[in-house]
């Protein structure tokens, strides 16, 4: 070992816990840092965290998110609403620290406490990767009642690297490949060796795929054919978070119960959890309003307006990294002026104000304008000049330009700002034939690169610019829907994806963002606000690099 500590992490063993009324909340800033005999640090339980009383009866809390809860298998792709139930279940390692935003919680980006974890640290090795040991709650519990242990978190990433799941992908980002690299010590120790030292490392160890499994439950129900026992998990659950699934029925409701085994059961704010399957955006909206639905989410931004009149309501406003964009398939528009005069013509702003009614900041690029790194000089350039768009298009050569602009059926924002972008396009002397899409035939197009334009949307869990980059924009990447590939622009994203130097990691990502303009890959139109609604009386919702809510501190009073 280097004898140097990567990181220094408070862990607070007792979490905020919310008042009834917002204003009571407090906050306590103690600590309990422990220096080691080595010269190191480890994190303990902060001493003395004030705590309000909880309700003498706590509510049950009504959700309804924009889609079916389609299963409950934290290894698959599933349902948006899906991944908020699976995140109520699955207790990863640690936590984004929750910072209280006057009505919700909004995890850190610079600062992690322990979850599954009462503490833990960081070390840097010689061979240049990190050694994380993880000191595990020794009153942590299954639903079911078995204690968690370091085996149970072995397992769920060792299900990752070897099941037939999609999670293995995200390891190597951390430097994490095989399950050599993952040691028991003993019950409740747990140690992690990676083979690079990833900037993102604590980040995924946040995610909920990463968190606790019952192993012996999962092998109980597996089958030769099922060996780990995705099936039995498609529809319950065997984590060790704040809930477990009582009851699953999508097309109704399914019901999250409050795990009494969980650690820091006593703090949980509210006695339960319904997530109501409403299809229609605005019957949700409706019933927020009335009270019947205590938070939704997946309300179409032309509805805001009105909901924010209503006093009945709160819209909480979230920025976000993601981004909205139109790639330009460069194999089926290969004149870069052509391209140029493409991205000039985009009605940005027009864009934000009348398809996303202004809950959205413009995108700015791969990178967007909410991100770390974000090159503003750059971004600026993805501004509407239809008289510079007209003079690229001269300068290409190209006469009589028409092209087909793709965008999903399921997407009625897309649909809207396709005719905007259309309408702009056509003012320069680019035709555009708009086609709306069943979503299958949408993705089986855009996979097969026959849409010369097409409308996405993306968002990064750990909301970092080199992850998103690798996914969108890297030769072969599956989602590199423009089809640009580009060796340097490839070792640029490479290099800062496994840098802990501040300066490197801005330094490559100005120079793939800058390569990304000057070959006018995208029109990034925007960057997508996080709007959840909740009754005017609810308090606690929280929120992490995924976006996806935590009901933990979720609760609301009669009056406020």
């Amino acid at each position: 070992m280097q004898g140097r500590e990567l990181f220094r992490r408070q862990v607070f063993g007792v979490l905020l816990v919310l008042s009834l009324v917002a204003a009571a909340c407090g906050d306590d800033d103690a600590g309990g840092t422990t220096t080691t005999a080595a010269g190191g640090t480890t994190t303990t339980a902060a001493e003395g965290t004030t705590t309000t009383a909880a309700p003498a009866e706590k509510p049950v809390m009504v959700v309804s998110g924009s889609d079916t809860v389609n299963l409950v298998e934290p290894h698959t792709f599933r349902s948006t609403t899906a991944y908020d139930v699976t995140h109520a279940v699955y207790e990863p390692l640690i936590y984004q620290e929750p910072i209280d935003r006057g009505g919700y919680f909004q995890g850190s980006r610079e600062s992690h406490v322990g979850a599954g974890a009462a503490s833990y640290t960081i070390e840097l090795t010689d061979a240049g990767g990190m050694l994380a040991t993880f000191q595990l709650r020794e009153d942590a519990g299954f639903d079911n009642g078995d204690p968690v242990i370091a085996d149970d978190y072995k397992y769920a990433f060792q299900r990752s690297i070897e099941g037939p799941g999609y999670i293995g992908v995200l390891l190597p980002f951390i430097g994490i490949s095989s399950a050599d690299q993952l040691t028991v010590i003993d019950d409740y120790t747990f140690q992690i060796e990676t083979t690079v030292q990833s900037p993102l490392f604590e980040r995924f160890l946040t995610f909920q795929v990463f968190g606790a499994m019952n192993q012996d439950l999962i092998e109980a129900n597996a089958t030769a054919d099922d060996p780990w026992g995705f099936a039995y998990l498609n529809n319950t659950g065997a984590g060790s978070g704040p809930y477990f699934i009582s009851e699953f029925s999508p097309d109704t409701q399914v019901v999250l119960t409050p795990n009494e085994h969980y650690w820091d059961a006593a703090n949980v704010a509210n006695a339960g959890v319904v997530i109501r399957t409403v299809p229609d955006a605005n019957q949700r909206a409706q019933l927020v309003r009335t009270g019947e639905i205590d938070v939704a989410s997946g309300i179409p931004e032309r509805l805001l307006p009105e909901l924010a009149a209503d006093p009945n309501v709160r819209i909480f406003e979230i920025p976000t990294t993601g981004v909205n964009y139109m790639a330009i398939n460069v194999n089926l528009v290969p004149n870069v002026d052509v391209r140029r005069a493409i991205v000039l013509a985009v009605p940005y702003q027009a864009l934000i104000d009348q398809v996303m009614f202004g809950y959205a900041a413009p995108a700015g690029g791969v990178v967007t304008s909410n991100m770390d790194t974000y090159d503003a000089a750059i971004g600026a350039g993805y501004a509407t000049d239809l008289d510079a768009a007209s003079a690229a298009l001269a300068a290409s050569g190209e006469t009589d330009v028409s092209l087909v602009l793709g965008v999903r059926e399921s997407r009625l924002v897309d649909q809207e700002a396709a005719v905007l972008i259309q309408e702009n396009l056509r003012q320069v002397g680019i035709e555009v034939e708009v086609q709306i899409l069943p979503d299958a035939d949408w993705a089986a197009r855009a996979s097969a690169g026959e849409l010369p334009l097409l409308i996405h949307d993306w968002f990064s869990w750990g909301e970092d610019p080199f992850y998103q980059m690798q996914f969108l924009t890297k030769c072969g990447s599956f989602v590199n829907y423009s089809g640009w590939c580009n060796a340097e622009y490839d070792a640029a994203v490479e290099t800062g994806k496994f840098s802990v130097d501040e300066a490197v990691r801005q330094e490559m990502s100005s120079q793939a963002q800058q390569m990304i303009y000057d070959n006018a890959v995208w029109a990034p139109l925007w960057s997508a606000t996080r709007t959840v609604v909740t009754g005017k009386c609810v308090t606690g919702l929280e929120l992490g690099y995924s976006l996806v809510p935590s009901f933990r501190f979720l609760t609301k009073t009669d009056s406020c």
